[in-house]
């Protein structure tokens, strides 16, 4: 299988790596094993763990696997990350480095079966592996004011209602069966004004449903939490995120671990203003890519590195 994915911010990632220095380090979105390649090349790896919930993962890990021998992957939800390591024979291991890429991974979004892009007709799925439900049961059974509040919510859709309701009108007549029977219908619901934009007038709309068909914000707080407990005095969180809502998950997690006053988000838990300080922001503001890379790899474009240490 060829690999298309493109690791955002590479250099940057690794610019916060310690060198000359034997690390245990966890690849928590492992995809197309972009980042863990360049690291074992680059790097003094003690060992290194891989996590990724999709099944293709094991296709581009078991390529990896033949050259390096002290790596091991976990095909789970990184929300497990915890019991992951707890019941592995790392489990008395602490690590120096744990690294995010929330985005969704080319390898998933040019893969017209997945059903992730709106470019390409394939099936209403979105899965990421081991979710409940997939597309095409959400667009052809939840209810109007149901899928108004996922477009809205979680894409910041401002035609979420009109897009709703023609869901609704569609599938009425006949159920919506693929992606570009969904996108058109987006097409058709949002104003011309705003179709001529230059991002496609579905796009906010299917990152909602992919969102919430694998539960990816509350995979993202759990995975928090858990990792910090898993880090070494000084280890590194390591995040990439690519979408608002993801960022301000990670950007108040980092703000209130490292006793800045906590400002609640609808998307997050609220948490008391006290609490020990656990981390230091090392990143005062988020780093974006180059204006080359966005150039050379658009889907770029929106990443926000987020880097934070254990104190």
């Amino acid at each position: 299988m060829i690999n298309n994915h493109i690791p955002v911010m590479l250099n940057e990632v690794k610019s916060f790596i310690p060198i000359k220095k034997n690390i245990n380090l966890i690849d928590a979105t492992f995809g197309g094993g972009g980042y863990s390649k360049a690291i074992l090349e680059e790097f003094d790896i003690k060992n290194l763990i891989a996590i990724d919930r999709d099944p293709i993962s094991k296709v581009f890990f078991s390529d990896l696997n033949k050259k390096y021998k002290n790596i091991e992957l976990f095909n789970e939800k990184f929300s497990k990350i915890d019991k992951l390591i707890n019941k592995s024979k790392y489990s008395n291991e602490k690590f120096d480095v744990i690294i995010f890429d929330l985005g969704i991974s080319s390898n998933q979004i040019d893969d017209p079966k997945r059903g992730f892009s709106f470019q390409n007709e394939g099936p209403l799925d979105m899965k990421m592996g081991s979710s409940i439900l997939n597309a095409y049961e959400i667009i052809n059974s939840f209810d109007e004011k149901k899928l108004s509040s996922i477009f809205y919510e979680l894409g910041d859709e401002k035609h979420s209602r009109r897009i709703a309701r023609n869901i609704i009108n569609k599938r009425t007549i006949k159920p919506i069966s693929n992606t570009k029977e969904l996108s058109d219908v987006i097409k058709k619901s949002v104003p011309l004004i705003y179709s001529k934009n230059k991002i496609h007038p579905a796009t906010k709309a299917f990152q909602a449903l992919r969102i919430y068909v694998n539960d990816e914000l509350n995979e993202i707080k759990i995975a928090l939490e858990k990792s910090e407990a898993l880090l070494a005095n000084d280890g590194l969180l390591i995040i990439v995120s690519f979408q608002s809502l993801e960022d301000r998950i990670v950007k108040d997690y980092f703000n209130h671990k490292s006793g800045k006053r906590w400002r609640s988000s609808r998307h997050h838990p609220d948490l008391g203003d006290l609490g020990p300080i656990t981390l230091k922001i090392i990143t005062k503001k988020p780093l974006r890519p180059k204006d080359f890379e966005i150039n050379n790899n658009p889907r770029s474009r929106s990443a926000k590195l987020r880097v934070a240490k254990k104190i």
